[in-house]
């Protein structure tokens, strides 16, 4: 599958997996078009910000986390009193154990940077990802850190993927996500309502 990079300007592959070919499948079957091209514009700014920055990442974890961050906001994955990226998490969690193969502190890793994207600054002292995770999802949504890559670079992207009516369904699906106090704070104090077992114990795996 050839994709943009950021860095060069040309195109490139995204990782070239059995766990990113499948998840692109299901993420094709739970989210809009709409949020789907939001997720691959998440993936692909991160991407450019991370190799921008020199920060090393494992692409196919990024890609993972950036596909499957916004799973929470729809059914089946939302989890009714929870924000909507401890269910987001929550889905590529069950992915992965049932393809089996990856290690538990990856796992984590991929599912901490997920609960993490909403806050308000990257949580670069969780990691690379996570702090990547933030970055592409806030420059694709609010324009944050945008000047840092290459404008053209960008411009192909949206070309590639528009948002369209993306700024509606987001809201009206955030919105909608809001079943409780819970699922409202917990935008951004996630750690408070993951709940226990939610992340792998990585002494027993």
């Amino acid at each position: 599958m050839q994709e943009l990079d950021g860095k060069s300007g040309r195109m490139r592959s995204i990782p070239d997996s059995r766990l990113c070919t499948e998840a692109m499948r299901i993420a094709t079957a739970a989210l809009s078009a709409d949020m789907f091209n939001h997720s691959m514009r998440t993936y692909h700014l991160a991407a450019a910000y991370g190799e921008k920055t020199m920060r090393p990442h494992s692409s196919e974890e990024l890609f993972l986390s950036s596909i499957f961050h916004d799973m929470g906001l729809y059914s089946p994955y939302a989890i009714k009193g929870k924000p909507f990226q401890v269910g987001s998490s929550q889905a590529l969690k069950e992915y992965l154990l049932k393809e089996g193969g990856v290690a538990p502190d990856r796992v984590n890793a991929m599912m901490e940077a997920i609960d993490l994207h909403v806050q308000l600054r990257p949580r670069w002292d969780r990691g690379p990802l996570a702090g990547l995770l933030q970055v592409g999802a806030y420059m694709d949504v609010l324009g944050v850190k945008s000047s840092s890559i290459d404008r053209e670079f960008r411009r192909e992207v949206l070309r590639k993927y528009p948002k369209k009516r993306f700024f509606l369904e987001f809201n009206v699906c955030l919105l909608r996500s809001f079943s409780g106090s819970g699922s409202v704070i917990g935008i951004l104090r996630p750690g408070s309502y993951c709940g226990q077992g939610h992340y792998m114990d990585l002494q027993t795996a």
